[in-house]
């Protein structure tokens, strides 16, 4: 019998493991169960740096309960050409107005000092119940004229 080549090598990860749930049950007992929970939960590519305020929201994929873990800042320009955003300051904060929690405090993206840079922050928030909102909102505490910078938000997905 020939040889038959399967293709490309796979993987197997934890999300594609059968797991028993007990049937009495109205949902996984633990979260995450079977799952790789720990996950992308939102992007906001190109948000202007240019005033303070809110500049973006970034809307939650396919959650209802989630746990912030790491933002990450890259792709900075100014004027439309790559460059350091390193003064612009901005926080992620669960209704506008940096109002309801904070997320990541806004700071300062002092590391996003060189062109094409990407920085991942630990998120600042503590002792938070699941966020149950399907928004994050970007705010800008201190503005960097002309400026834009793409931010992604990682976290674990608990729903």
């Amino acid at each position: 019998m020939p040889s038959v080549n399967p293709g490309p090598a796979t993987t197997q990860t934890a999300s594609q493991l059968a797991t028993m749930t007990p049937v009495n049950a109205l949902g996984p007992t633990v979260p995450g169960q079977a799952g790789n929970a720990y996950r992308l939960l939102g992007v906001a590519r190109g948000v202007s740096g240019n005033a303070t305020g809110d500049a973006a929201i970034i809307q939650i994929i396919n959650s209802s309960n989630w746990v912030p873990a790491i933002m990450v800042t890259a792709n900075g320009a100014v004027s439309g050409v790559a460059g350091s955003i390193a003064t612009l300051a901005l926080g992620l904060f669960t209704a506008a107005a940096a109002g309801g929690s904070a997320i990541k405090s806004n700071a300062a993206l002092s590391n996003n000092s060189a062109a094409n840079s990407a920085i991942a922050v630990a998120t600042t928030i503590a002792n938070l119940s699941f966020p149950t909102t399907t928004q994050v909102y970007v705010n800008v505490g201190t503005a960097l004229a002309n400026s834009t910078v793409d931010i992604v938000l990682y976290g674990y997905d608990v729903s």
